[in-house]
């Protein structure tokens, strides 16, 4: 099965999301005309786009669930080869963790607006969440400045090979 994946999974993953948005354009393009006709506020009670809402969700599980699966399978197979990889993911916990722990848990007014809206519909705030995603935030900000930095380091590096 590696083989045939290897030799055509590009192509079967491509054939799958082409006929999922061949199926998804005929279903909004044969109901546009009852959306368009709806009220304002009838529009987003309509079913129109729940199959493309459900096919993305189905390809992005699928996606993940190759990736963790074929990922395992790698490691488990070619542990010593795996080791770069571990030792990086366990940079970026240290690295969530750092910035998880730093993390005041205090709204700022920006944030306070946006947790106003979402309260209002139902949702529950704690500062652990909010630490959770100023973490989140903070670790993202982080790698992007490690990777510009390792770009410039990569590019002056190659200018002296």
């Amino acid at each position: 099965m590696y083989k045939f994946l290897t030799k055509n999974g590009q192509a079967l993953a491509f054939g799958l999301g082409v006929l999922i948005t061949i199926i998804f354009l005929i279903s909004v393009l044969s109901g546009v005309g009852e959306f368009s006709a709806l009220p304002e506020e009838q529009q987003d009670q309509t079913t129109i786009f729940n199959f493309g809402l459900s096919g993305a969700i189905f390809l992005t599980v699928v996606a993940a669930l190759a990736m963790l699966g074929f990922g395992l399978m790698q490691m488990v197979t070619n542990f010593r080869s795996s080791m770069k990889g571990i030792i990086g993911f366990g940079i970026l916990l240290v690295i969530f963790f750092v910035t998880y722990s730093t993390a005041s848990g205090e709204p700022t007014p920006y944030i306070q607006g946006a947790i106003d809206k979402f309260e209002e519909a139902g949702a529950v705030f704690t500062s652990n969440n909010l630490k959770f995603i100023s973490g989140g935030i903070s670790t993202a900000v982080a790698l992007v400045a490690i990777a510009a930095v390792a770009f410039v380091f990569a590019e002056i590096r190659n200018l002296f090979k």
